[in-house]
């Protein structure tokens, strides 16, 4: 019983150990989303099929944006998988920029920086609604200074 305990000891401390090394890591310097998504919002809702994802962060930092789909398996539960990754080094101006191409439906982004042995990522979602939608939903919509039958 002793031994047991000690191994299960052993093992939270080597898994709290890796958590904490994990959590630890400083953020990449100047890392910032400066367009193309809005992460104070839980959702944002277009018509595009693309959208140009662009922001800064320090000189050669590696910038890696992954557009994940929810899928659902076949026991009844969902996954995400990765649909476009797009990867890209920041240059001497501290700034990049990407085109992300989006699918149909919810698109989960997650834009994520390294330099050395820090990191940083932010995450958004987008969810693109058919030209079907918003061809029903322009026939609905009145214009400014159009007279309404209402």
């Amino acid at each position: 019983m002793k031994k047991l305990l000690a191994g299960l000891m052993i093992l939270m401390g080597i898994i709290t150990a890796q958590s904490v090394s994990v959590l630890a890591a400083a953020p990449v310097d100047k890392f910032a989303i400066t367009g193309g998504v809005d992460t104070s919002k839980p959702v944002e809702i277009t018509f595009d099929s693309t959208r140009i994802i662009s922001g800064t962060a320090e000189k050669g930092a590696e910038i890696e944006i992954t557009v994940y789909e929810q899928k659902a398996k076949v026991d009844g539960t969902t996954a995400l998988n990765a649909v476009n990754t797009y990867s890209l080094t920041v240059g001497s101006t501290g700034i990049f920029s990407q085109s992300v191409e989006l699918i149909e439906g919810k698109n989960y982004v997650v834009i994520a920086a390294q330099k050395d042995d820090k990191q940083s990522q932010v995450s958004a979602t987008i969810n693109r609604k058919g030209h079907a939608i918003k061809s029903v939903l322009s026939q609905y919509i009145a214009l400014p200074g159009q007279k309404s039958g209402w």
